[in-house]
């Protein structure tokens, strides 16, 4: 599914399968910040973590398309490794062997036009020439991507146009630290440390 984001240069030397988990874990655990619901507004409901779950695998993803390594297999275990989880989750709410097919293919959906709208906003460079393979993908600022997805559920009449300024920061911010040689290295050991910056 990711193949076209990702070169392969290399091989990664651990297993990917088992590198993933621990990144996925990683991602997961710092969506659990208060700061991101008390000073970012992010909605602290379901659809509004699991949106900032994405907010942290496009980070990661990133990471991967500056690495050398075996980075489509990553990325497509990364998926894989997110709605395992999600199926569990989805579960644990209550919602059926009926309706799991149906949430998990509209969460599938967001995933993949997520990733592709974040990276029009931040690098079209990487990402122009797959605009015709993905439906309804429109290029606007970073912060207007999030207002459309990650802040979708916000109303106006609650909204602060600094919400999204914090959260594009704090993209840019990570997604420069984790492009670091050493910060690469521990990447594909499973390995990714989060900073909270908000500030330009």
């Amino acid at each position: 599914m990711f193949g076209m984001l990702f070169k392969q240069k290399g091989r990664v030397q651990n297993n990917p399968k088992v590198i993933a988990k621990k990144l996925y874990a990683c991602a997961l655990e710092h969506t659990r910040e208060p700061v991101f619901y008390q000073s970012c507004g992010v909605p602290d409901t379901f659809d509004g973590r699991f949106d900032l779950l994405l907010v942290h695998i496009f980070i990661i993803y990133n990471g991967l398309m500056v690495a050398d390594g075996a980075h489509k297999d990553l990325a497509q275990f990364i998926f894989d490794e997110t709605f395992k989880d999600m199926d569990q989750t989805l579960r644990e709410m209550g919602i059926g062997d009926v309706g799991v097919p149906k949430h998990q293919k509209r969460m599938m959906r967001a995933f993949n036009g997520r990733m592709h709208r974040y990276q029009l906003a931040f690098d079209p460079s990487k990402i122009e020439h797959l605009i015709a393979r993905v439906e309804d993908v429109k290029k606007t600022s970073l912060e207007d991507a999030l207002r459309d997805n990650l802040f979708g559920t916000v109303k106006d009449e609650e909204w602060h146009e600094t919400y999204a300024q914090k959260l594009a920061h704090f993209i840019r911010a990570n997604i420069a630290a984790v492009q670091s040689n050493q910060a690469i290295d521990s990447l594909l050991l499973g390995e990714i440390n989060f900073i909270n910056d908000f500030e330009g």
